[in-house]
């Protein structure tokens, strides 16, 4: 089988952090023996910082080499400019882009897989109707945004040929089910590499990050913007008048500025298992989410959640791992924090849980799960061909 991955965004040298999750993913599907080919088009004149890429690389996991072509494109963005919506004229030239290599691989990929609706999910559904392959993609979008930007209707119209989608969450399912053919989305939550995240020792890691080993320490990973809730989660620790510090990894234009946070910068991918066991639980008062990779992260790492009460979390939380909150509610962030600062046996009840659900979210297991789903839907269309 070749599985030929369509995306806008990829781990480079300058970007080494920037959709890591996927690329894990295409590891895993690869180890499973199955060739993996990556085109990811580089709209060289908005990030114009990514011209120093290499056109092709191979990257080899676990002896398997992995292709990954970035060729180039211009386009207008995927925000209105002037009152005009560029996302159309932008996915046709990413579209262009993709198909140049996609016709000069050296055998024709067996499935297309686009991550998320545009330009990628457009694209692979387009090139999969022009050059009979089967088309997939991966939905995980946070809000309608990009699919309001190329229109409802249009988008309707352009997945109208798409195989099977791939939904991060139960919510994701309900959002895209009137955008494409009933009965070809399933549910698979995002993952982890269990070899990578794991509990580690708690003083060891604090001794490295010069954290207080005696402190009650809450850790946040992701964008500093209201949407993820930094300033709300910092709000809340400010209440505990220094008894309770928040240690944040990422970056945005909302940088903490409370005395109480005592980390505020990136970090990389491979850091961050130690750098989530250095501290007691894991707060994200996010408002939106497909499936939030960050949360899944601090699971395996064993640390109670807390987050959002809405219906993204609801694949992968309940009682057994976290305390689920209105992310909006700076008192229920404090009040959630609080308890678990002084009820040391439902901290620890939660602990275990968060491994326990972690079990069931490995890389393994879902790259298993969503090429049985791509070779039984391709079956069925076969057959369905058959009987009209």
């Amino acid at each position: 089988m070749h599985i030929c991955f369509i995306t806008n965004k990829y781990p480079n040298i300058v970007e080494p952090n920037v959709i890591v999750f996927l690329q894990q993913l295409i590891f895993a599907i690869s180890a499973e023996g199955i060739k993996c080919t990556v085109i990811c088009p580089i709209q060289i004149n908005v990030y114009p910082k990514l011209h120093v890429l290499p056109y092709k690389r191979v990257d080899t996991y676990m002896g398997k080499d992995i292709e990954v072509f970035f060729p180039r494109y211009c386009g207008l963005g995927m925000t209105d400019i002037l009152g005009v919506n560029p996302a159309r004229i932008t996915t046709y030239f990413f579209e262009k882009a993709s198909e140049k290599v996609l016709v000069n691989l050296k055998s024709k990929p067996d499935y297309l897989y686009g991550h998320f609706v545009t330009p990628a999910a457009i694209t692979c559904a387009r090139l999969g109707r022009k050059y009979h392959i089967p088309s997939y993609f991966a939905y995980g979008e946070a809000t309608f945004m990009t699919i309001d930007a190329f229109g409802r209707k249009n988008v309707k119209r352009e997945l109208g040929s798409i195989s099977g989608v791939i939904a991060v969450s139960s919510q994701n399912k309900e959002m895209i089910s009137e955008y494409v053919p009933e009965g070809i989305t399933e549910v698979f939550p995002n993952s982890i590499d269990n070899n990578v995240f794991y509990p580690r020792n708690c003083m060891s890691a604090r001794k490295k990050y010069g954290f207080d080993p005696n402190a009650f320490i809450v850790s946040f990973v992701g964008s500093f913007d209201d949407r993820k809730g930094i300033n709300r989660l910092c709000k809340a620790v400010d209440r505990f008048n220094g008894e309770v510090k928040v240690i944040c990894a990422g970056k945005g234009a909302l940088v903490p500025t409370s005395p109480n946070c005592i980390f505020r910068k990136p970090v990389l991918h491979k850091n961050l298992p130690e750098f989530l066991s250095a501290s007691d639980i894991f707060v994200l008062p996010t408002r939106n989410e497909g499936c939030c990779n960050a949360i899944i992260e601090a699971l395996a790492c064993g640390l109670p959640i807390v987050s959002s009460n809405k219906s993204f979390n609801d694949d992968v939380l309940d009682n057994t791992n976290s305390i689920r909150i209105d992310s909006d509610s700076i008192e229920q962030i404090y009040e959630a924090i609080r308890i678990l600062k002084e009820n040391t046996e439902l901290r620890n009840k939660l602990h275990r849980g968060s491994i326990e659900r972690a079990k069931d979210l490995t890389l393994e297991q879902r790259a298993k799960k969503i090429v049985i789903f791509m070779e039984k839907n391709n079956a069925k269309e076969q057959q369905d061909t058959i009987f009209e």
